[in-house]
């Protein structure tokens, strides 16, 4: 049954990046072409003789060039079999991991984003990669939740407490009912046509395994929220 569950989980992060592929390579190609034109205007300014134009270009191409970089490890680090090793994770890095793979998504949609993080560095007892499958599950949800709806807004919140940390994503989507509340950690179970039904069925085993949980809730001003809850790390 384990080994089941990790080649579901794996198949599930694959997935995913087939889903943001086409979004992540438009994200990738615009720094390209910039770096492009920094290095023609380079030239430019070399056959003009101003040295200090070229050093103004060659510091923004390191700087699209470290952009696209940090995208391209991220997808390379996303789509390996996460570890076992489950230790101090980074709840701001973790979020910014998952934000990575579906902000593009989030501009094409025109949705508002609101990060609510507290200062400092909160940290859980998880493994970085599969916490960030697990957000990135719930922002796809809410993504899908808010499609084609006026003024759509999306909020991811860390709220962290003594012994717990809460980590939430919110949406401003038309809500759950209650059949799709039923059955929302139901095996194959989904009203999406495209849909398996294992997305947050797997998002619960991993949280599970971290020693926490995953719920889902209404809001009283319309939408849904997802909570995953996990042990703070010392």
């Amino acid at each position: 049954r384990q080994q089941l569950q990790e080649e579901l989980t794996q198949a599930n992060r694959l997935a995913i990046l087939g889903q943001v592929a086409a979004s992540v390579a438009h994200e990738i190609n615009q720094p390209v072409a910039a770096i492009r034109a920094y290095a023609d205007n380079a030239s430019v300014f070399l056959d003009r003789e101003k040295p200090a134009s070229v050093r103004e270009n060659l510091a923004t191409i390191a700087g699209l060039t470290d952009r696209v970089g940090t995208i391209t490890q991220h997808l390379r680090a996303f789509s390996r079999k996460a570890t076992s090793s489950i230790e101090a994770t980074s709840c701001a890095d973790a979020v910014e991991g998952a934000l990575i793979l579906t902000r593009p998504r989030i501009r094409r949609q025109s949705v508002r984003l609101v990060q609510d993080l507290p200062p400092g560095d909160v940290r859980v007892v998880a493994e970085r990669v599969r916490l960030e499958q697990i957000l990135v599950n719930l922002l796809q949800n809410a993504l899908d939740a808010v499609a084609g709806l006026p003024d759509p807004e999306i909020r991811i919140a860390v709220d962290a407490g003594p012994e717990e940390v809460r980590i939430s994503v919110s949406d401003t989507g038309n809500g759950l009912d209650p059949d799709t509340m039923k059955a929302l950690f139901i095996p194959f179970a989904t009203s999406k046509p495209a849909g398996l039904g294992l997305g947050l069925v797997i998002c619960q085993d991993i949280a599970r395994e971290f020693g926490g949980s995953i719920a889902a809730a209404n809001r009283e001003a319309g939408g849904a929220v997802f909570t995953v809850t996990l042990k703070k790390a010392a």
